[in-house]
C-alpha cells in the first residue's frame, strides 16, 4: 500500500481500525474494523452520506459491534497486527474510487465506498442489517452536495494543504451558468429550431453516447440552440429528469489563463470534472470549438482526461464546433468522436431567416430604442445573401440590423445637438434678409457678403442633416415627431 495516495485523513481511519481490532483482541484488521473507524471520523463527507441516506452512526457502531463480539478473539492483544488480505483489497478499491471522482488523495469517503463495493468482503450479517449499497452511496454524495453550493463555491484556496492536496473546490468558477442568465432574461427568443433542441434533450437522455456536438457553419445558430434549451429548462418544458439541471459553458480560457507551472491547468480541468461528477447528472458542461480540448499543449490533455468520464457516462456534454474542425481534430481522435452523437445544424433558409429575425427583433428595438419596418426586416435578410453570401444566416442578416440600428443612434445624436442649433440660426439669417431688403448689392456689399457667408454655412450644416437624417427632418422641422 502506497500511503502517498491517502489523504491525512484516511491514514487516521486506518490508524484507528487498528485499534478497534486491538480492543476486540482480532488477530487481524478487518473490513469490519475498517468500517467502524471510517464512521467514527470526524469531519470527513461520511456523515454527510450517512445524513443523506437517513442511517445514524451510532446505530452502525452498534450492529457493527454486534457482530465482532461474536468473532474468535485471543486472549491477550496483540501489538502489531496486520492488515488482512480483504482489508488491503478495499484500500486498493478506494484507490479506484478516488480516481472515479476525480479526487486527489483518498478520502474515508472512497474507503467507504470501498467497503460497501459488492466484492468487497464485508460480512452479509451487516449488509442486510444496515442496508446501504454503492449505488445508494454515490446518490447520497450528490445529494449533499447541491447544484447551487457548487457553482456559488468561493475560488480554490492557493497552495497546497498539508499533505500535498490541492483544494479544488469552486471550480466551477471557470464556467459560465447559462441556466441563470436564461432566468434572467439575457437570451434572444429561439425561433425556428425547435427540432434541433428536441434531438439534443433526446440525446441527453441516452444510457450511452449521451453527449451531442452541434455541427455547423459560423453564424447558423449553435450557441442559440444551447441557450434555447437552457431556456426551456428554466421553463420547465424538458422532461422531469432535465428540469433541475444547470447548463455550464466552459470558459477554457480562463481555466489556462494563470496557469504558472506545468500540470496547472491539467489540475483545474481535473478538478472541474470531479464537481460535474459528484454532481450526478445535476450540471451538464457546453464547451463552444470543443475541438479546442484535442489541439495542441493543454488542450491534448483536456481531451484525455474527459474521454474516461464520457466513456463512463459519468459526465453529459455538450459541444459546438464547425464541419472543418470536427473533421480535422475530432474525427482524428477515434476515441473522442465515438463518445458524441452528431447533431448537423444547417443555415436557415431565407423565409426561415426573416421568421427568426423577426421573432428577436423586440430586443435589438429595446437596446437602440427604434421600431424596424417589416420591409427592413426582409430587405435585411434578403440583401444579406445576395452581397454577404460568404457569411451564414440568420447571423449575417443580424449583424445588419445591429449595425443600421447603431448608425440610426449616432445620427440621431447628432441630430440632437445640430437641429437647435440650425433653429438658433433662422432668426439671424431673417434679420439680415431684412437689412438686405431693398437694397443695393453693389453699394451694400458688406451687407450681401455676410448675409451670404450665413447662409452658406447653414445650408452647408442643413444638407449634413439632410444626408443623415433624411425625410425625419422635415417632421422635425414642422413640429411633427421624428
Amino acid at each position: 500500500m502506497d500511503i502517498a495516495n491517502y489523504s491525512s485523513d484516511s491514514r487516521a481511519v486506518i490508524k484507528n481500525a487498528k485499534e478497534v481490532a486491538a480492543t476486540f483482541r482480532h488477530p487481524e484488521i478487518e473490513v469490519e474494523h475498517l468500517l467502524i473507524a471510517t464512521v467514527r471520523h470526524e469531519g470527513s463527507q461520511v456523515a454527510s452520506i450517512l445524513n443523506e441516506l437517513g442511517k445514524s452512526p451510532v446505530f452502525i457502531e452498534s450492529v457493527v459491534e454486534t457482530y465482532l463480539k461474536d468473532q474468535a478473539s485471543r486472549a491477550t492483544a496483540r501489538e502489531n497486527l496486520t492488515v488482512s488480505p480483504a482489508v488491503q483489497q478495499v484500500l486498493n478499491q478506494a484507490i479506484g474510487e478516488k480516481e472515479k471522482l476525480y479526487d486527489a488523495l483518498v478520502e474515508p469517503e472512497h474507503i467507504f465506498i470501498a467497503i460497501f463495493d459488492p466484492k468487497s468482503n464485508l460480512a452479509p450479517y451487516i449488509r442486510e442489517k444496515v442496508d446501504i449499497d454503492k449505488e445508494r452511496i454515490y446518490r447520497a454524495i450528490a445529494d449533499s452536495k447541491s447544484v447551487e453550493e457548487i457553482t456559488t463555491a468561493a475560488e480554490a484556496t492557493k497552495g497546497e494543504k498539508a499533505e500535498g492536496k490541492k483544494d479544488v473546490a469552486g471550480t466551477l468558477r471557470y464556467c459560465i451558468d447559462l441556466t441563470n442568465q436564461a432566468a434572467a432574461g439575457e437570451f434572444d427568443p429561439v425561433i425556428g429550431r425547435d427540432k434541433e433542441i428536441q434531438q439534443t434533450v433526446q440525446i441527453l437522455l441516452r444510457r450511452r453516447k449521451n453527449s451531442p456536438v452541434l455541427i455547423g457553419g459560423p453564424g447558423v445558430g449553435k450557441t442559440a440552440i444551447v441557450e434555447g434549451f437552457a431556456q426551456a429548462i428554466v421553463d420547465k418544458k424538458v422532461p422531469k429528469v432535465l428540469e433541475d439541471v444547470k447548463v455550464m459553458e466552459v470558459d477554457m480560457g480562463s481555466i489556462i489563463a494563470g496557469a504558472k507551472y506545468k500540470g496547472e491547468f491539467e489540475e483545474r480541468f481535473k478538478g472541474l470534472i470531479s464537481e460535474v461528477v459528484k454532481s450526478a447528472g445535476k450540471v451538464i458542461l457546453f464547451i463552444d470549438e470543443v475541438h479546442t480540448i484535442v489541439g495542441t499543449g493543454g488542450g491534448g490533455d483536456a481531451a484525455n482526461l474527459i474521454k474516461p468520464v464520457l466513456a463512463r457516462g459519468q459526465i453529459k456534454l455538450i459541444g459546438a464546433t464547425t464541419e472543418e474542425e470536427y473533421i480535422k481534430y475530432l474525427e482524428k481522435d477515434k476515441a473522442l468522436e465515438r463518445r458524441f452523437e452528431k447533431i448537423k445544424i444547417e443555415e436557415p433558409n431565407i423565409d426561415d431567416s426573416v421568421r427568426i429575425v423577426r421573432g428577436v427583433i423586440k430586443k435589438y428595438e429595446e437596446h437602440h430604442k427604434i421600431a424596424y419596418t417589416p420591409e427592413a426586416l426582409v430587405g435585411a435578410v434578403k440583401f444579406a445573401k445576395r452581397y454577404l453570401s460568404e457569411r451564414n444566416l440568420p447571423d449575417v442578416a443580424l449583424d445588419i440590423i445591429d449595425e443600421a440600428g447603431s448608425e440610426y443612434d449616432v445620427k440621431e445624436e447628432m441630430a440632437k445637438a445640430k437641429i437647435p442649433e440650425l433653429e438658433n440660426q433662422i432668426p439671424e439669417i431673417e434679420k439680415l434678409i431684412k437689412q438686405c431688403d431693398g437694397k443695393d448689392p453693389d453699394k451694400n456689399r458688406e451687407d450681401f457678403e455676410k448675409l451670404k457667408d450665413v447662409y452658406d454655412k447653414f445650408a452647408q450644416d442643413m444638407q449634413l442633416l439632410e444626408d443623415s437624417w433624411g425625410h425625419r427632418l422635415d417632421a422635425r422641422m414642422t413640429g411633427g415627431e421624428k
